[in-house]
């Protein structure tokens, strides 16, 4: 068991987390953001300046990496960047930093197609070149393209652990998101109704 008592303590452990609302501050521009808690500092050291440079030049390469096509300026206040190109600055970090673990909550919430795929690819590189990730999402489809492992919790509540995605498939899984039969799952929907799970 690991006890964190801060955010600071986490991140030092090389944890990562990217927040369903990509908790970054909308006035800063999207250098300042990636750094923001950790920014390079110009020699000499006790005068305590960013090195604006520097932080520029490793956000126009993170951008790039992280599948931010148009020539986006590092520069560029993130509150000016669509909900997609938020969460690509939020990945953007956790990649830049190295993290050993990197928890995903709802990462595809609110984003459109090609975002979404961009999110997905990077959890796939992510996962294939070492890193750990927890995805938590509501989104079965997303969860199967992505994860090793399934871990389902209802109401706060482990209620199964440890599905091979390669061993089962989205119907099964529903059901035991659910706790709902087949049946019931498709008198819910008939009636318009959310499954409740």
């Amino acid at each position: 068991k690991v006890d964190f008592r801060s955010t600071s303590d986490a991140i030092a452990h090389g944890i990562e987390t990217i927040y369903q609302d990509s908790a970054l501050v909308t006035q800063l521009s999207i250098a300042r953001n990636l750094f923001l808690g950790r920014e390079p500092i110009k020699p000499p050291r006790f005068l305590n300046r960013m090195d604006q440079e520097a932080m520029n030049v490793v956000a126009r390469d993170l951008l790039k990496q992280v599948g931010i096509s148009k020539n986006i300026p590092p520069t560029t206040p993130i509150g000016s960047l669509s909900g997609g190109e938020r969460q690509a600055v939020a990945i953007a970090r956790a990649m830049h930093f190295d993290s050993d673990l990197i928890i995903l909550d709802e990462p595809t919430n609110n984003l459109g197609v090609a975002e979404t795929q961009g999110v997905l690819s990077f959890v796939r590189s992510a996962r294939d070149s070492g890193h750990s990730c927890i995805f938590i999402a509501h989104n079965i489809h997303h969860v199967f393209q992505v994860v090793d492992r399934i871990v389902v919790m209802r109401r706060g509540k482990v209620v199964a652990d440890d599905i091979d995605p390669k061993n089962t498939n989205v119907a099964e899984v529903e059901r035991i998101i659910t706790g709902m039969s087949d049946k019931e799952i498709h008198d819910a929907i008939v009636q318009g109704k959310q499954p409740q799970g």
